[in-house]
């Protein structure tokens, strides 16, 4: 081989490694890009999701019940499991089950301009609301804040929601049980009426 064929050569691979570098450094540049312009679209969907579980939250609600959001020990042995009903247990806990049945005839009503009514025994679920003020949706419709008319904000977890049904609460969402002599995590069910 000639010395003027390796130094052809040589400059071909240069160019070929130099393009190459090239390459890889624009690849570098657009895949952050593409990561960006995707998180963008998923932002936009749940704004759009937010929005769809306020119409959904618009309307009338009935309670139908009240679950267990831990698993707790039961005053009669053992543990009762999460999901736990405690409309189920009222007839056995003589000091709460006076309190949880009054919680059957609960409706909650949200309406569209943002204002809430409570009727029904709210006491024992909600004891600093009031029963009505304003409500509103945040973290995307993940959280329920509702606003009594005293100002003192209440915000529940929506743990499930569709157009039909409705699960408010978490672990920090309690009532107090006497009978175990403890707040207790629970989740507050409901019907669209």
């Amino acid at each position: 081989m000639t010395i003027k064929t390796t130094k052809t050569i040589y400059h071909i691979n240069r160019l070929l490694m130099k393009r190459k570098l090239n390459a890889f450094v624009s690849l570098l540049l657009i895949v952050p890009l593409f990561f960006i312009t995707s998180c963008k679209k998923e932002d936009a969907q749940g704004e759009d999701l937010a929005t769809v579980k306020e119409g959904w939250l618009t309307g009338t609600w009935k309670q139908t019940d009240i679950l267990l959001a831990y698993a707790i020990p039961s005053p009669f042995g053992g543990t009762l499991p999460v999901g736990t009903s405690l409309h189920v247990l009222a007839p056995y806990l003589p000091f709460t089950g006076p309190k949880i049945t009054a919680t059957n005839d609960n409706v909650f009503t949200f309406d569209a301009k943002g204002a809430y009514n409570l009727s029904g025994s709210i006491d024992f679920m909600l004891p600093n609301t009031t029963n009505s003020g304003t409500w509103n949706m945040q973290v995307y419709g993940s959280a329920l804040h509702l606003m009594s008319t005293d100002n003192e904000d209440t915000p529940l977890w929506v743990d499930k929601i569709d157009a039909e049904n409705l699960k408010l609460g978490s672990l920090s969402t309690t009532v107090y049980i006497a009978e175990v002599d403890a707040d207790i995590p629970v989740y507050f069910i409901f019907e669209k009426q």
